[in-house]
């Protein structure tokens, strides 16, 4: 179970060479969140344009989202912004990243190399790629989600992921300016997000680009809203999402104190002028 992490910037976590557990010892990783039971993690992983890697399998599902550069495995290449879901199992060919790149990266355990793979990957959980710049946003009501009741006035959700193994979701949210809610929600599931760009001001502070959370399930959450408008990627773990409301017991503020909700580790790295 990975702890209450709400939030941090990402941009204070020291960079550590590899993947936790030793894989792509030519990497640099930030460690977002881990799960102490089997290793799923959360993370940035940095590429330098001297990276290249083997083909191989992993053990695992690997899951990004590149921040920035370009990634390349076999024919794809992966551009800002583009997305994509390889199950366990699934071959890559040569990896490389001829201009570096940082890229949001998830595991679903501690990633293990298998070389060959010696079975077959879950061709209906993978994701090859998606631009999601090009991909159609949809508007209103997100029932395949239960988010009615909602403030949903001028946002956008993207779906890049619909687990049908496990039904887990990741989505990319889009909040305009000045827009806010007065309702607080909480979900059956964890929740983890990463703001990719623009501002978003919660009860416990305010997160801006680089932001990110992992928030246990039926943690109560909100009201919350935006000045310059924000893009999260967002993921819902350990099940079916939806979500239920109330009314908040008091007023969204605009530009809260910064009251982190995080483990030892992480507090560790918040600038102490803001502890």
């Amino acid at each position: 179970m990975r702890p209450h992490s709400e939030f941090l910037q990402s941009q204070w976590l020291p960079w550590q060479s590899g993947l936790p557990g030793g894989e792509r010892p030519a990497v640099a990783a930030r460690t977002l969140s881990r799960d102490p039971d089997n290793g799923a993690c959360s993370l940035i992983v940095r590429y330098s344009r001297a990276f290249v890697d083997t083909p191989h399998a992993l053990d695992v599902d690997e899951e990004f989202f590149v921040l920035s550069g370009s990634l390349q495995i076999g024919d794809v290449t992966y551009g800002v912004h583009h997305y994509a879901h390889l199950p366990r199992y699934f071959p890559r060919g040569v990896m490389s990243s001829p201009q570096g790149a940082e890229v949001l990266t998830f595991f679903s355990a501690q990633p293990r190399r298998l070389g060959a793979p010696d079975r077959a990957y879950d061709y209906a959980r993978l994701v090859l790629q998606l631009d999601t710049r090009q991909l159609a946003a949809h508007t209103g009501p997100r029932k395949h989600m239960a988010s009615e009741g909602f403030n949903h006035g001028g946002t956008v959700h993207k779906l890049l992921f619909d687990d049908p193994l496990t039904k887990d979701k990741t989505w990319i949210a889009g909040l305009p300016p000045y827009w806010s809610c007065d309702t607080v929600e909480r979900h059956p599931v964890c929740e983890e997000e990463f703001a990719i760009n623009g501002d978003i001001h919660m009860p416990n502070g305010v997160m801006h680009t680089g932001a990110y959370f992992w928030r246990p399930e039926n943690v109560p959450h909100g009201p919350f809203g935006t000045v310059g408008g924000t893009i999260h990627l967002c993921r819902g773990k350990g099940g079916l999402y939806a979500t239920q409301f109330s009314p908040a017991e008091r007023p969204f503020r605009w530009d809260p104190a910064y009251r982190p909700i995080l483990p030892p580790e992480q507090l560790a790295y918040v600038p102490k002028e803001l502890r």
